[in-house]
């Protein structure tokens, strides 16, 4: 059987999704850029890659807002902790933070993205539309710190 460079790369992508148990979306509406919090599904923590989740800076998680791309997020707190897709509409994380009396507080963080991705070829961004937290107490995360 002669498969061209294109079916080759088909085959590749397919085998590599049934493989890794990539997902795009695991909430209602994700795949819209929209969640309703009564439909938000958190993913098990024993379904992690990185089971023990991350510590993070807070002043690096407050500067997550609605508008900003998968690449920034990317790089101020990493990749997240789940097998989320190439074309993945929410992220998830298990968060670590310090408290006041260097206590560590794990958190889980979910990150949901716009549904106007047009792809790579078109330069185009994944822009995160809204963000949850679990428990939600954790939200004070979100805020700068002086």
């Amino acid at each position: 059987m002669n498969l061209s460079t294109y079916g080759h790369g088909l085959l590749a992508t397919a085998l590599l999704f049934a493989v890794t148990g990539c997902t795009w979306h695991v909430s209602p509406g994700a795949q819209h850029g929209t969640v309703h919090p009564d439909d938000l599904v958190f993913p098990e923590q024993s379904k992690a890659w990185q089971k023990e989740g991350r510590i993070v800076e807070q002043n690096d998680v407050a500067k997550i807002k609605v508008g900003t791309t998968k690449n920034e997020i990317y790089k101020l707190i990493g990749t997240p902790h789940f097998q989320e897709g190439f074309n993945a509409r929410e992220w998830d994380y298990i968060l670590k933070f310090y408290d006041a009396n260097q206590n560590v507080e794990t958190c889980r963080y979910k990150i949901i993205f716009d549904d106007s991705y047009e792809g790579i070829l078109r330069k185009d961004e994944f822009y995160a539309t809204e963000t949850y937290w679990q428990p939600a107490s954790c939200a004070k995360y979100s805020q700068f710190t002086q």
